[in-house]
């Protein structure tokens, strides 16, 4: 019986990496130099610092969306936030990046428009030797946030550059994902099929098992 059980906790644990190491940034837990730091009630924001959740980051700031969106008609800021109460927004609407001395899997986050629809955000992923391995190009709203769900492997840096990269030109960023990650805080977030797969070969493993030794215990 102990055996069983442990066989189940391994092939569920197989089944469902992304699970168990979860690599999730949702700006909310003090990625400023301040220890002190609150961003409910920043508007302006406030660097985001370099080694927060293992990366450099370059021109991205964290404020309080709610906060933002009152005192700047940016009503994205509000719509875009994911996780309350802070969300990270690409200064002075010009390009930002985030970068890493390890490689990582970038899989994606959440994107609004700080303030107009149709706002163009182009993300592009580099390796070390700074040679293009990916790029995506999102239609944002300031209504809604849009999620991004990619699996770029090999990645040292990543830009996002947004418009004509002038002050109208904020995106609004939440909960970012790597190193092969779901995003547990947002309902509905449907597993990837090749994992629902596993899960099901898991537990029909199981099944035959048991079936197995309630037969041989029934011959017994």
């Amino acid at each position: 019986m102990h055996s069983t059980i442990l066989r189940a906790v391994a092939i569920l644990a197989i089944a469902c990496p992304t699970l168990a190491h979860a690599q999730l940034a949702t700006f909310d837990d003090n990625p400023t130099d301040d220890a002190a730091y609150n961003c409910t009630a920043d508007a302006d924001g406030t660097p985001i610092r370099d080694g927060y959740s293992g990366f450099n980051w370059n021109n991205f700031f964290v404020a309080g969306g709610n906060a933002a969106a009152t005192a700047t008609g940016g009503a994205g800021y509000r719509n875009g936030i994911v996780t309350a109460p802070c969300v990270a927004l690409n200064g002075f609407g010009e390009m930002a990046m985030l970068s890493s001395t390890r490689s990582f899997t970038f899989n994606g986050g959440f994107f609004t428009a700080a303030f107009s629809n149709s706002l163009m955000l182009r993300i592009t992923a580099f390796d070390a030797g700074s040679t293009q391995l990916f790029m995506a190009m999102l239609t944002l709203n300031a209504n809604r946030p849009q999620m991004l769900n990619v699996n770029w492997a090999g990645v040292r840096s990543i830009t996002f550059a947004a418009g004509d990269n002038e002050p109208g030109s904020q995106f609004v960023f939440d909960n970012f994902r790597f190193n092969n990650t779901p995003d547990p805080m947002v309902p509905n977030v449907i597993p990837e099929p090749a994992t629902i797969v596993l899960m099901g070969t898991g537990l029909f493993g199981l099944g035959v098992v048991a079936r197995k030794r309630r037969s041989a215990a029934r011959i017994a």
